[in-house]
């Protein structure tokens, strides 16, 4: 009898372990998307670069380059991919040009390795154009990041917009784009190659809920 409860509070763990890892999807209010999966992915920094490209390049009276370093840089860091999935009708076939799932990267540490201008990594959604491709929206900047569970959506406010597609997998995921600098044309022009952090959280805490269950049933064991 003792086992059998034993083994019942361990399912009953297990079960909420589960909960708190699928517990993740997020209606974003005044949209039609929900938050359905987020993972954790590190940059392959022999794989990732950038390249500074300036608005304007001064020659020196005597026809000497100008001194700045435009790279190529390497690129460190990570961030977090969320998917956001259509909650209208999946039954149905959608239209042409429509988009039913999108991705939004967060929680960004990027460095550009002795790159002296700033770098900001894509903070709008991206729209799914395939089971594994996604670009940013071509008509704007995309949706702001959700704040209080609100998304605003903003039209392309700069001559100099910076935009970004690639592909994404289970393993892995590569990004192409440019990251503007100022209104002009100055900006980096990147690639980057990262893959998902191995053992994420939501399953260390499963597979330390299965050696609880099975440290108590050894417990209750070795007592008879």
């Amino acid at each position: 009898m003792f086992r059998f409860l034993d083994i019942s509070r361990g399912i009953a763990l297990l079960v909420g372990v589960m909960a708190i890892g699928s517990a993740q999807a997020t209606v974003i209010a005044g949209t039609d998307f929900i938050k359905t999966a987020s993972a954790h992915y590190v940059i392959n920094a022999t794989g990732s670069s950038a390249i500074y490209r300036p608005s304007f390049i001064v020659i020196g009276a005597d026809g000497s380059e100008p001194s700045e370093n435009f790279g190529p840089f390497s690129i460190s860091g990570s961030f977090d991919v969320e998917r956001y999935q259509s909650t209208a009708s999946p039954t149905s076939t959608p239209a042409s040009g429509e988009i039913t799932n999108k991705i939004l990267f967060t929680n960004a540490n990027i460095t550009l390795n002795g790159a002296t201008h700033s770098f900001e990594f894509p903070s709008f959604f991206s729209v799914m154009t395939s089971d594994t491709a996604f670009q940013s929206e071509p008509e704007s900047l995309g949706c702001s990041v959700p704040s209080g569970l609100i998304a605003s959506c903003v039209t392309n406010p700069s001559l100099n917009p910076s935009f970004w597609s690639g592909t994404l997998s289970n393993q892995s995921i590569s990004i192409d784009g440019f990251a503007a600098v100022d209104t002009i044309r100055a900006g980096y022009n990147y690639h980057i190659e990262a893959s998902p952090v191995p053992l994420p959280g939501a399953v260390w805490l499963f597979a330390s809920a299965l050696g609880l269950l099975g440290g108590m049933t050894q417990r209750r064991n070795g007592g008879k």
